[in-house]
Parts: C-alpha cells; sequence; structure tokens
C-alpha cells in the first residue's frame, strides 16, 4: 500500500475530486474517489460556457447536485457559492441538498455577484453577515449527519490576518470544517494551519495561487481535506479539444483511438450490462 493510500485509508487525509455532472462524478466513483464536490466553478462551464461569476443560479446548481445524487453512492459535497441570497436562501438550499442525500455545503463570503477564488477583485461581506449564514445553515441541518464547510475569501482583499481571524470566527459560529480560499504560499499554509481552528480544508487548482504540493505535504501542513476541484473539468476539456481537431484536421478518429474509452468500457461504466438484466427480468412472455 502506498504512503498516499495509508493516509486516506486511516482517515489522516480526505482527498476529493471535483464534479460537474452525473457522468464526472460516476466516473470519479469508478475510480475509488469516496467523496467528490459539485464545483460551482465547473458546472458554470458545462452547463452554461460561463465563467464562475455568480452568473450560476441556486436552482441550476441544485439541479446538477440533484443528478449527481442519485448516479452515486459516494459523500458529495455541493459547492453553495455565497448561499444565493440571504439566511432564508442558505436554509433553503440546505434543506434541498440533505433532502436528496447531499452530505455537505460549502459557503463562502464573497458579496454577490462573486467571483472564483483564485481570481484577483474579490470583496467580501463582513463577517457578521457569513456568521449569520452559517448559524441559518446550522440550525437548518438540524441532526443530519450534515456538513458546512465554511470558506472566506478574505486573504486576497483584506489579508491573512483578516482571513484568520474570520476562520476563527466562522468556526465558533458552528461550522464543520474551515476553509480559508487560495493561500499564496507554504508559509501562509502554514500559518492557516497554526492559527485557524480545523479541520481544516485546502483547495487545490492547477494554475492558480495555491501551491501544488504532494498530499503528504498538506496532511504534515495540518490539512485534513485537500479538493483537486477542477483537475477532471481540465483534463477532459483538454481531451475533448484535441479530439475534435484530431477529427477536424484528418477527417478520422483512427490516429486516436488509443487515448478513447471503448464502446464497452463506456457501456460497463453506465451500467449497461445490469440494466439490460432488469428488463429482461420484467419482459412480458406471451405463455400461449
Amino acid at each position: 500500500m502506498s504512503k498516499i493510500h495509508k493516509l486516506i485509508q486511516e482517515h489522516k487525509i480526505f482527498l476529493s475530486c471535483g464534479v460537474w455532472d452525473a457522468l464526472s462524478a460516476r466516473i470519479a466513483e469508478k475510480a475509488g474517489f469516496q467523496g467528490v464536490v459539485v464545483s460551482g466553478y465547473a458546472v458554470a462551464a458545462s452547463y452554461l460556457a460561463e465563467p464562475d461569476l455568480g452568473i450560476l443560479t441556486q436552482t441550476e446548481i441544485l439541479e446538477v447536485a440533484r443528478r449527481v445524487c442519485q448516479a452515486v453512492k459516494i459523500s458529495v459535497i455541493v459547492d453553495g457559492d455565497t448561499g444565493y441570497g440571504g439566511v432564508l436562501n442558505v436554509q433553503r438550499m440546505v434543506k434541498e441538498l440533505i433532502r436528496m442525500g447531499a452530505k455537505g455545503i460549502l459557503l463562502e463570503d464573497q458579496t454577490f455577484p462573486k467571483r472564483c477564488g483564485h481570481l484577483a477583485g474579490k470583496s467580501v461581506v463582513s463577517a457578521e453577515e457569513q456568521i449569520a449564514k452559517i448559524r441559518a445553515a446550522k440550525e437548518a441541518k438540524g441532526d443530519a449527519g450534515f456538513a458546512i464547510i465554511a470558506r472566506t475569501d478574505a486573504l486576497e482583499p483584506l489579508g491573512i490576518e483578516e482571513a484568520i481571524r474570520r476562520g476563527r470566527l466562522y468556526k465558533e459560529a458552528g461550522a464543520s470544517l474551515i476553509f480559508v480560499e487560495a493561500p499564496r504560499s507554504r508559509e501562509e499554509l502554514l500559518r492557516i494551519a497554526s492559527e485557524v481552528p480545523g479541520p481544516l480544508v485546502v483547495n487545490v487548482i492547477e494554475g492558480g495561487r495555491t501551491p501544488v504540493l504532494e498530499l503528504e505535504e498538506y496532511q504534515n501542513l495540518g490539512f485534513l481535506s485537500v479538493g483537486y476541484v477542477l483537475t477532471g473539468l481540465f483534463a477532459s476539456a483538454k481531451a475533448i479539444q484535441e479530439a475534435y481537431s484530431e477529427l477536424l484536421q484528418k477527417g478520422t478518429s483512427k490516429g486516436i483511438q488509443d487515448q478513447l474509452m471503448s464502446f464497452s468500457e463506456f457501456t460497463n461504466l453506465l451500467g449497461l450490462s445490469e440494466k439490460l438484466s432488469r428488463d429482461e427480468k420484467y419482459q412480458y412472455r406471451d405463455r400461449d
């Protein structure tokens, strides 16, 4: 067993990946992930072909989350962005997610319209406004096994001192996990882990602001949950772009057959055999 698998199996760290639809979630489950995050960035991109600038609605993210929860048996965390409104909107979203079987929500303290956490130009609401949303979410979840992940984007506009202060306040307000978005160095990661009560989340985006480290390094720094929320989206977009370019240039897919999932592999992924067997079981048979 590798060190990474040992860390995961011993629950010393939780590794999750981002998904944007039922198929990407099923692929993650088949790969062996125990949990996925329905990424607002990825859903805005795949569902609307729009950047993560607060254009996506609560109705749209909930519809995608519902389909993901139905498609997999593993833990599903949903990006709730700013809650899509005030405390009543947050409570509605939490209740809807619990009903569909999701296991948690991420709530951030950006002003609306928000933007991707690794972009410049962010602004945040007051800590008091976010605390009210966290408390409302906690009340809405009741006794359900549902995590409230409180994210602060204060580091970029207000500095690390304010981000740490907010992390502490959000934990006191009842958040299950704390997520300081977009630390810019190992030193900032270490300081966050040292001064903010856990469990702590770190979000890793290739090309983003947070350094991409080995999983064991994040664990040693003090983070419990590590999310690679856009890796799959970027990988699939690149693969599709190259496949379509090949088709347009050469008029055939012969040259990229080895880069594609086979027809049989794909139908197995979708559970075709099981569905056909079930269909056969209930087929009407004329006994005359």
